[in-house]
């Protein structure tokens, strides 16, 4: 089976085995066109990535058929409650890549003696895993300074700037300026 985290809980100490994961090579398109009256095809205004939707395939292990069970049952309810937001999901098999998203549907729980088999359909709102990235850093020490972030990520997206004051003083007239280079 597949090794598997949720919020860094480990799928197998609730009792949950992965079997499958069935994440696409890549999102779905949405395609942007415009149909216009006595006007024959449509116009195209191109396409962009909608979200991302994955199924995972688990099978539900209880040490006896009554209270393991449910309890078992109850955890995985806990560990997906869509009450929590977008959660974040690692996967043995995908090393280095963060799937946040959140469960989406339904999660029917087909019982066998002591085991269940479910599946837990997950959307990502955004479509990208996030991942480990080589990023050549420098760090700003003063107004002025230009920072240049390297990434080798595959698919061109916007990146996640975090900035951390670790000084005592409050950071006053901060101005964080991100442009795009225009392949043409």
């Amino acid at each position: 089976m597949i090794e598997a985290t949720v919020n860094g809980v480990s799928f197998k100490s609730i009792g949950l085995g992965l079997k499958s994961h069935n994440i696409s090579v890549l999102p779905p398109t949405k395609d942007n066109t415009i149909e216009i009256a006595e006007m024959d095809g449509e116009i195209d205004f191109g396409s962009t990535y909608g979200p991302r939707t994955f199924d995972l395939e688990c099978i539900v292990m209880a040490d006896d058929p009554t209270i393991d069970y449910h309890r078992r049952v109850a955890q995985v309810a806990a560990l997906f409650n869509i009450k929590k937001g977008d959660i974040v999901f690692t996967f043995s098999d995908l090393q280095g890549r963060k799937y946040v998203g959140r469960y989406a549907g339904t999660m029917p729980i087909e019982k066998l003696i002591f085991d269940g088999e479910v599946t837990i359909p997950i959307k990502m709102s955004n479509p990208y895993p996030e991942s480990d990235e080589v990023i050549n850093e420098k760090t700003l020490y003063q107004s002025g300074d230009m920072i240049n972030a390297f990434s080798d990520g595959g698919v061109s997206t916007s990146p996640m700037i975090v900035l951390t004051n670790t000084g005592t003083t409050t950071i006053q007239r901060f101005k964080l300026t991100h442009e795009y280079l225009i392949e043409g």
